[in-house]
Parts: C-alpha cells; structure tokens; sequence
C-alpha cells in the first residue's frame, strides 16, 4: 500500500479471571481473519484511496471481558501465551509490532503525545530508525514541552540517542555541527534539533537529504513554530502519526503494526466528543496500520450525519457499517457461553485448589450468566474463604448475588486499614500507594498490602501506575455506612479532601522544581477528585482566590495543557464549573461557546467565579469588544473591589486609546501613567519602574509574566538605547525557547531585528518567524505592532519604501489598533505614509506625540546609519 505524505507487581499476586480466559473463539477466528486480509491490503501498490479498512471492533456491555480480550490478542501474535491456550499456536499472519493507546485512566479526553510515543515504541521494535517522524517529532516535543528530555519507553533503546545520532548526521551534511555542544541525552536531541531548525530558516532551499517527502522541510519548521505549551495543536499531532504511517509504507512496506484501543466508550464522557474526534483523525491518517477498538457502544463512524468527526461516512468507513461483509469490521462481544463459564470456572478452581464442589460451579455458572467481572470478583470471594483457615467448602450464598453484594464479601475478608485503602483508591481513576495512603489515613505499609488484593491492578512503567476495574469501583462506591467498613458520605468528603490535599503537595513540590509535567500530572489528580466527590479544599493564602485549586488552574502553566488531562464531565457542581472553565480557555472550544462558558461560571457562586469573570473580560479585549469588556469588569468589581479587579477596567479603557477617560476612573492604578506616558512618547517612568515590577514578580514565582516583561523591556532598551549586546538578545531567544514562552519568543525576535547587528539572513529570518507567530497569536490572524515595528525599522535601515508600503497596506487591514499601535502610526505619518485614524482620547495633543516618536526614530535610525530622509517620496 501506497501512503501519501501528511497534508496531502512485586508480592504475592493471583491470576485475574482474564489470564484464565478459556476461549473467545470467534473473537480470535476475527482476529486471525482480519489480519490476513489487513495484509493483502498493505501489499497491494495502490494508494490507500477514500476507504478505510483498518479498523476491528469489538463492542458489548461492561464487564464482559472486552479489555481482557484485547490483551488478550495482544499476547496471542506477541507470543506470549502457552500452546494450551484454547486459541492454538498465534495466527499465521504476522505481526511485527503491537502499541496500545491507553484510555483506562481517561474521562473523556485521549493524550495524543502519548498515544504518538505508544506508536513510535511499537514501530521502534522492527526499524530503530525513523528519521523523518523523529525529527519532526523532536521538534513538537521541544515546542511543546520546553526543556524537558524526549520520552522513553519500555525495553527500547534511549530515543534521545537514536534522535541525536540523526541530528549530527543531518548537521554534519550541512557543515553546521561545530558548535553544537558534544552531550548525551536531551541536551544533544533537543539542541540539535532547535539548530537544525534554525538552519532551515537561514536556508530554505536547503534539503535535508533523509529520504523525506516534498515539503517535509515547511512541516518541520511548523512543528517548532505552531505549537506550545498553552497550545499544543492536536491537529498537528496527528499530522505526525500520518508522517509515521507514511514512513512505514515508504520504508518498511508490508510491515504489520496492530495498534490496541480500549474502552473507547470512555470519550463519550466529554459531550463535545474532542477526543473522539481527534482519533477519529489519527486512524484516518494511518490506512497501514490496523487498529483494534474495543468498547461498550457500537463504533458510529459510518453514520454521515456525525458531522462533527472530520472522516466519517459508509465511503469512509464499510467495515464500520452494520452488516458488512468481510473482515476487519465490527463485532458483538457477548458473555461468555455456559460451556466457556463452566471451563473458566474449573480451571481458576484446579490451579488456585478451590475448596469449591461441582454443584457449587453449576450455580455460579448459572448466577454470572457467563459476565467474566463477575466470575472474577467471585473467585476472590473463594480465595477468601480457601485463606480463612478454617477448611469449609465455599457455598453457594458465598458466590452468587449481586456483583456489588460480591465485592463487599471480598472486602469483609480484607483487614479494616486496608479496606480503608481500597475505599480511598475509588477516588482515582489512577493512582499510587502515596495517594491512597494520603486519602485513606492510612501508613504507607498498609496502602503497599493493599495494591496487592487482586481487585487492584498494577501497570508497569506509569507514574500513577494502579487502577482499579469500573465495575468494582463503582461497586464499592455506593455501598453505605451500613455495612462493616462502609462510609458515609462525611467519610467520603473527608477522604477525597485528604486526597486533594496529597495532590496540592505533589503540585507544590512540582511547582518548586519548576518541573511543569509533574505540576499538571498533580492538577490533574485533584480535579479529578473534585469531579467526582465534593469535598473541602485549602484556602490559598491570597485575597483574590478562595482555595488553593482554583489558584493553581488559573497560574497553571497550560490552562489548554489541563484539557487532556481532566474528565470530560463532572458529577459535582464544584468540578463542572472547573471543567467549564478550563473549556471555556481552551482554543479548539468554539469562541461564542467558550464565552458562554466563562460566562456560566461567572455567574455561579464557584470559587473559580472571578477568575472567570476576569478571563470573560480579557476574552472579549482580544476580540475589540471594549463596552463588553468593561461591562464585565464592572460586574466582577461590584462582586469583589479587590485590587486586581479594580485595575482592569481602567487598563481596559488605556489598551482601547481611551486615556482620559481611564485617568479619570482609575486613579489608583500605578501603571496607568507609565502606560499612558509610554504611548504617548515618554519612556522615562516605564524604564524607571519596570525593573521593581519584574523583581516583584520574580519574588511571587510568577516566572511567565516576569518573562514576559523582561521580554518587553529588552526590545524598548534595543530601540532607545545602545547599550544591549548581541549576547544578551540570544539568550532571551534561547530563555523562551527552552520553557515555551511564545510572547518573549516574539519580543527576542522583534530585538534580533532592531540589534540589527546579525547577518542580513538571520534577520530575515526573524522576520519571517515573527510575522508567523503573530498571525498565529491574533484572533482575525492578523499581524501585530511588534511584527509592524520590526519590519519598518529593517525597511527603513534598507532604505525601502516598497517595504514599507507594503506594510502600510497590512496594516491598513487591521480594524481597531490598540495602544500598542501608537509609535508605529507615528513612524508611518513621518515618512508621510499615514494610516487610517483610530478614535483617541489624547492626553497631549497628537501632533506633540508624533514628534516626541519621530525624534526617537530619528536617534534609532541614526545609529544605524540611516535617516527618514531617504524614505520621503522623491
């Protein structure tokens, strides 16, 4: 197959039901079919075409064994289960590879790095190699989480290493290696990767000779320079697993990868369905891999009218069509047969020595109805009974009733602090013995014995590496007080405030290291809790924030990052206006549906309800909608005239060019004048204050807005003053590279063009790149003032009025220009190009403040050896 490039447990530990599966016959007979016909699929040589035929399904209610069955195949072609296994020796077809994209832990949402770093270690276990998905990889990875290393996975080697050897290849070709510094790790793969980026932006007509398609160069660049922290651009992750699928068909053809999705039911909890959408997408974009879909709804992909999914349709998807013929394509999972219940049943009774009499297996046959959850909790039960010591048979009123009835039997055998460990571990979807013993109250011995009960299950290699079966959680949840170790709903409160608690520490801790992964992993820890139990939580310790949770959501370093790591719906009222919140921040959220959002939880009494407001109002700034904006800051000032919300509506009214009327409403608020003085010509008091206000801001570990101003005040001293080394500007560059930060990114590029002491390419270079990231930051994709300023500055050094009419003309387009425009229009107007007039209130009359700007062009210009002069009209 033809694919096109993108854009076109330690201890004692007893066998789950699951590892006992005597047979799904017609399930593994499906399976074996659709990878024989997925195979001449891959070795026909055609392109992959409109229809998709990559995709098995297997669907039915839960607790039928549908997660099972997945690991199930997964160890069948891994070989990794014995002979005597009911499914015979693996498949004939075979597989070179499985990944598995995990949604055990998900509410809704699905991590699209992760699930990209599941398929590069599944791809990674027949090519070490993948030069063209690497790269580009690297490049998102360092844009997305800045100054981290590149991820690993189990059992392959270090991907840094693999990643940085091509790197220095690539480098080496170019003759650009030199002062690359020599390292191992991250250090080399992420340096090496911003370097060759950079020289893709020197030398665009460079090719990178890596066997790539045609214009992967443009796509590299864009992986650097689209995404971020606080906007990691699903769209292009899975532009990235395309690239992957296509490297694949390009140099392993015929190569079988078998990626395994579970409880897919599970992205049904967002009602947006983003996730769903987003993989929708991903399997889309890779016809050569077969994708294995296991969940509790049938798969609707085929439906047309789910216009919300990007590839949808019976043309797209046959397989997915009730009905269809051949194979893969959609199947019911149902329980097991009699016959099957009957063999699982004496086989867990043969190798755990059940005291457990055939009559008694006929009765549980009977009472599971072949649901293997319930054949397992079960058979807990009995083991129960076997390790009381007493020696009595186990009845059948010991296994039969209902499944909940059958899990507080498991629990009446557990010893009290340890049931107290299991009840706190259904407050997380995943978790480790720190939290459960945190939340329970318990020591951390307790909470080690109690990840060793068989109804807990442990996965290798995860930070939160246990999770506990849906059925038995919500079993265990809504058991009362009335039974023996039972909770009450005060009991639950206090637990799930302990476990908000434990996970404030983990954030603290984070936040202290600067370790912004882990910092998110802890948010999202407490709001999961919060969604799911109401509780009590910490105060902040600030005025303007009513609990710690709410303050650590709106510092977070990615209110988008949170998305993917939260539920996609709330059972409290407390954790749906966070989810609403976080939704009404994030970018792929419609704008009118995220204003309702931050509108519904400013009007609510949450804690969040002012940073909501707040937000509301800076949401409608970016758009120009001023008498909105300051409607809303009214709002939240009557509700709460703190500080902070009383500066936003005269700071509002200063962005919007109306200064008198801000002079006059905000008296109180200091940086009204050095704004004011600022737009108008007068630097004297920001270069007199700034430094205060950034150490300020240091002191409070508000490190991304000290960033940001210090991004600020080195282009100002750039522009008026000489006194800046080259040095200085790179580092700047290189600062907000590292951590993310896109607005000191565009003020280090706006100070690489007015240095104007690098190379005429690296100050194209910067151009471009800064041109880009403003379109990519402004609501109507626009440029911006910091764009505007740095081009008429080189222009007017070049002594080109073409470029500058062709500025102006850009400019010219922009509908409302805010304060910030202000030396820009004066720079215009002096060369005799004005712009269009934006309403002002002037606190100087404009003539003055045209020739305050024009003489400290003038004195810029002059040190550069230039003068307006030659960019009159002749």
């Amino acid at each position: 197959m033809r694919v096109p490039p993108p854009g076109s447990g330690a201890g004692r530990r007893l066998p789950h039901a699951g590892e006992l599966f005597t047979d799904r016959e017609s399930e593994s007979k499906a399976f074996k079919k659709s990878l024989a016909e997925f195979r001449r699929q891959i070795e026909r040589d055609d392109e992959a075409g409109v229809a998709r035929r990559n995709v098995l399904a297997f669907y039915g209610l839960g607790g039928i064994g549908k997660t099972t069955l997945s690991e199930r195949l997964d160890a069948w072609v891994g070989r990794r289960l014995p002979l005597v296994n009911g499914w015979g020796p693996p498949p004939p077809t075979k597989v070179d590879a499985t990944a598995r994209i995990d949604l055990h832990g998900s509410a809704g949402q699905l991590d699209l790095t992760g699930a990209l770093i599941a398929l590069r270690a599944g791809v990674g276990k027949f090519r070490k190699r993948w030069p063209v998905f690497d790269l580009a990889f690297t490049a998102y990875w360092s844009a997305v989480h800045p100054g981290e290393s590149l991820p690993r996975f189990a059992a392959r080697e270090d991907m840094d290493a693999a990643i940085g050897d091509i790197v220095k290849d690539v480098l080496s070709d170019v003759g650009s290696l030199a002062d690359l510094a020599v390292g191992a790790g991250a250090g080399l793969a992420v340096r090496g990767a911003r370097k060759l980026v950079g020289e893709l932006r020197r030398r665009r007509d460079l090719n990178l000779a890596i066997g790539a398609f045609a214009g992967f160069e443009d796509f590299l660049l864009r992986c650097a320079d689209e995404p971020g922290p606080t906007d990691p651009r699903p769209d292009l992750v899975c532009e990235l697993a395309a690239t992957l699928s296509w490297e694949i068909a390009t140099r392993e053809p015929g190569r079988v990868l078998v990626v395994f999705v579970d409880t897919t039911e599970r992205l049904k909890l967002d009602p947006r369905r983003v996730a769903e959408r987003h993989l929708n997408t991903l399997v889309h974009g890779m016809p050569n891999v077969l994708f294995v879909l296991t969940g509790r709804d049938v798969l609707d992909w085929h439906d047309e009218t789910r216009t919300e999914l990007p590839h949808r349709g019976p043309w797209t998807w046959p397989g997915l069509v009730p009905g269809a013929g051949g194979e893969p394509r959609q199947h019911l999972v149902g329980n097991l047969s009699p016959s099957d219940t009957r063999e699982l049943i004496r086989l867990s009774r043969g190798q755990l020595d059940l005291p457990m009499s055939d009559e008694v297996v006929e009765e549980l046959v009977t009472a599971s109805r072949g649901l293997p959850q319930y054949i397992e909790v079960a058979r807990q039960v009995a083991v129960s009974v076997k390790d009381s010591g007493q020696g009595r048979q186990v009845r059948a009123s010991d296994v039969t009733g209902s499944l909940g009835s059958l899990v507080l039997r498991v629990l009446d055998d557990v010893p009290a602090d340890e049931q107290r460990a299991i009840r706190a571990a259904c407050l997380f979807r995943v978790f480790d013995t720190g939290l459960i013993a945190a939340a329970a109250d318990v020591d951390h011995g307790c909470a080690e014995r109690a990840v060793l009960r068989p109804m807990i299950d442990r996965h290798e290699g995860e930070r939160f590496p246990y999770r506990m079966h849906d059925a038995v959680r919500e079993a265990i949840r809504h058991t009362d007080f009335q039974v023996s170790g039972g909770w009450s709903d005060r009991d639950w409160r206090l637990a799930a405030a302990r476990a908000v608690a434990a996970a404030r520490e983990l954030h603290d801790g984070a936040e202290h290291r600067e370790d912004d992964d882990r910092l998110m992993s802890a948010l999202a820890i407490a709001i999961g809790v919060v969604c799911d139990q109401e509780t009590d939580i910490e105060p902040a310790g600030s005025p303007n924030y009513e609990d710690w949770l709410t303050r650590a959501i709106v510092f977070a370093p990615s209110i988008q990052g949170l998305r993917s790591r939260v539920p996609g719906a709330s059972r409290t009222g407390y954790g749906r206006h966070v989810l609403d919140f976080i939704s009404g921040k994030s970018i792929e959220v419609p704008l009118e549906e995220r204003l309702r959002l931050l509108r519904s939880v400013f009007d609510s009494d949450h804690p969040l309800r002012l940073p909501a407001g707040r937000h509301l109002g800076y949401t409608l700034k970016v758009l120009r909608r001023w008498d909105e904006a300051l409607a809303v800051f009214d709002e939240v000032v009557r509700l709460a005239p703190t500080r902070v919300n009383r500066r936003q509506g005269p700071l509002t009214l200063s962005l919007a060019r109306r200064f008198e009327d801000a002079r006059q409403c905000g008296g109180e608020v200091p940086d009204l004048v050095r704004l004011a003085e600022y737009a108008h010509g007068r630097p004297e008091s920001y270069f007199a204050e700034i430094g205060e206000k950034i150490e300020r801001l240091q002191t409070a570990r508000r490190r991304r807005e000290a960033l940001e101003d210090r991004g600020d005040l080195l282009a100002r001293r750039v522009f008026f003053h000489a006194e800046v080394g080259g040095q200085e500007v790179a580092d700047l560059l290189a600062e907000g590279e590292r951590v993310g930060h896109v607005l000191a990114i565009r003020n280090a590029l706006l100070s690489t063009v007015l240095h104007h002491d690098a190379d005429p390419t690296t100050i194209s270079v910067a151009l471009e790149r800064l041109e880009n990231l403003e379109r990519a930051s402004a609501a109507a994709g626009t440029i911006e003032f910091r764009y505007a300023i740095a081009e008429f500055c080189a222009a007017a050094i070049a002594g080109d009025r073409r470029r500058l009419e062709d500025l102006r003309t850009k400019v010219s387009q922009i509908g409302f220009r805010t304060r910030s425009w202000i030396p820009v229009e004066c720079f215009f107007a002096s060369v005799g190009l004005p712009l269009p007039e934006t309403p002002t209130q002037w606190l100087e009359p404009p003539e003055e403040v045209g020739r305050r700007w024009t003489g400290h062009l003038d004195a810029y210009l002059a040190r550069h050896g230039a003068t307006r002069e030659e960019l009159r009209p002749h």
